[in-house]
């Protein structure tokens, strides 16, 4: 299989390289030649800094896709009109109209696109859904707090910026879990009875942010992500998660699960908290689908329900500031 990497100054990239096999890398692109350079040579390969170019040059079978926010729509719809299978990074498009643009054309196409919502493909999870978590979900409240905006400074400025980005940290981490809450509930869709962003720092995408949501079952979500936690050699962010059920009540911090059900014993037993590893799992499995013709786990439909709840949060939180 001849792959290309299309935007490889992003900071995931790093993360899915593993998962590809050997010498399968055909093609690397980037608007920032020095970088499309670098990472081309472990690989011999071309590099670019036109993708169009990149495309037509190596003619790639499958493409891993990166870009800033606002390009998305314009680079998935490129690689869907050629009929090209990919993977792109969440959030595909700047709202739930350009993803939706997106999922129609992807459907009506029958072009093979997975969005790298990591957490479905982890053990952590999938043992959670499945193993751990028992009785109805009435409440799930998760806390993602990463590093300072200044990370992004280096290789991905246009990450601070409403208009590339089209958010912060609610587009860049809350999106995990408002996806998580969908897959473990089976839900499609949710309601968003409160929320509110904070804007530090000079930038004007939300550095931290705090909702509360309705899924259609009924269960109730909070979630918190920010670009707040002063990051140490060791600690690099906070990530707590607490899922109340009908039967008790689980908690996920710091590799471990604390499960509380009613009658028994808690229990603690070992679960990875560092979304990191699954990047290399997402990217080894989905050539695996693709080249089985399996639906992806998280699909264009996946991302097209999320952002729909995305684009609701970040409305009600846009209330709240202009009635301040």
């Amino acid at each position: 299989m001849k792959i290309a990497l299309l935007g490889v100054s992003h900071w995931h990239l790093p993360l899915y390289l593993p998962g590809l096999p050997d010498g399968s890398v055909v093609g690397i692109s980037d608007d920032n030649e020095e970088i499309a350079s670098r990472f081309a040579a472990p690989y011999a390969c071309q590099y670019f800094t036109d993708y169009r170019q990149m495309l037509r040059t190596v003619k790639p079978d499958f493409v891993f896709a990166f870009a800033p926010h606002n390009q998305m729509h314009e680079v998935a719809s490129y690689l869907i009109n050629e009929k090209i299978p990919f993977t792109i990074e969440k959030p595909a498009g700047l709202n739930q109209e350009e993803v939706a643009d997106l999922y129609n054309k992807s459907e009506q196409k029958n072009v093979f696109c997975a969005i790298p919502f990591v957490w479905r493909y982890s053990d952590t999870v999938n043992d959670l859904k499945q193993r751990y978590l028992k009785g109805q979900i009435n409440h799930m409240s998760y806390r993602f707090v990463a590093g300072p905006p200044s990370r992004y400074l280096a290789t991905s400025r246009w990450m601070l910026s409403q208009k590339t980005a089209g958010g912060g940290c609610m587009t860049n981490l809350g999106v995990h879990f408002i996806d998580m809450a969908l897959y473990l509930t089976g839900c499609t869709k949710a309601k968003t009875l409160a929320s509110v962003y904070h804007y530090a720092y000079e930038y004007d995408i939300e550095t931290y942010a705090s909702s509360l949501l309705q899924l259609d079952s009924g269960a109730s979500l909070t979630l918190e992500s920010g670009y707040a936690f002063p990051m140490t050699d060791g600690i690099k962010r906070e990530n707590r998660w607490t899922i109340v059920t009908d039967k008790g009540y689980y908690t996920l911090a710091e590799n471990d699960l604390e499960i509380r059900v009613f009658d028994d014993m808690p229990q603690h037993i070992g679960l990875n908290t560092d979304s990191d590893p699954y990047y290399e799992i997402f990217a080894r499995t989905t050539l695996n689908d693709y080249e089985n013709g399996i639906r992806p786990r998280a699909s264009l439909k996946e991302m097209l329900e999320t952002r729909i709840i995305l684009d609701d949060i970040n409305a009600k939180a846009a209330a709240l500031r202009k009635n301040k």
